[in-house]
């Protein structure tokens, strides 16, 4: 496979191939987990020196807008010393960088390339508008924290919410990639189209 898509986790993987699917994007690249964000960004100039004709790389912009940019210095700082010419800031819905003689390169930073936040946070933008559990979850966590009950990190309040939302569905504890399938999230949402609008333009595949 000459295309590849770099992604932190095995989540990421999973929840980027139900989307692909529902879309019914052709099999013409490959999602390849890199286990984190490190072990990815020292993956790509590796990745340049193969035979690889597009690299995709999705990674958390995390826990604050200082971690967003010192991620994206870091891949930028990467690219430019493999010969790339990259922009100082990142495009709101992907960034693609063309070479003649490099792999083209794309770049998404979840959720949306400016906000702080992950993969759940992108996950949490597709639960449907008309839900009425969510305001629920936000209640029962900020009544925990008040009363010092939760066991979770501030850090990963993004992911204690998307999963408390998951607990309550007609399967409990369906997975996010699987909660894709079982339609409990609406995956035609502005900011799930964005995303996959960049993929196809990132790996030149038919997009309707």
């Amino acid at each position: 496979m000459d295309q590849i898509l770099l992604v932190e986790g095995i989540n990421d993987k999973a929840v980027f191939g139900s989307i692909f699917k529902h879309h019914k994007l052709p099999e013409g690249f490959k999602i390849e987990v890199k286990g984190d964000v490190e072990k990815l960004i020292r993956s790509i100039p590796v990745h340049v020196k193969t035979d690889v004709k597009t690299i995709g790389i999705v990674i958390d912009a995390d826990f604050n807008i200082d971690n967003q940019r010192n991620r994206w210095e870091a891949i930028k700082n990467k690219l430019k010393n493999i010969g790339y010419n990259v922009p100082d800031k990142l495009h709101p819905e992907g960034t693609i960088i063309k070479n003649d003689e490099l792999p083209v390169i794309g770049i998404w930073v979840m959720p949306d390339n400016n906000s702080d936040g992950m993969l759940e946070d992108f996950v949490t933008f597709l639960v449907p508008e008309d839900d009425k559990l969510m305001p629920f979850v936000d209640e029962t966590l900020i009544d925990l924290e008040e009363k010092g009950l939760n066991k979770y990190k501030g850090i990963h309040r993004a992911k204690a919410r998307i999963h408390t939302w998951l607990a309550w569905q007609e399967s409990p504890g369906t997975p996010m990639g699987l909660a894709i399938t079982k339609k409990y999230l609406d995956i035609e949402k502005e900011e799930c189209q964005i995303f996959v609008k960049w993929i196809t333009n990132l790996f030149n595949l038919p997009f309707s």
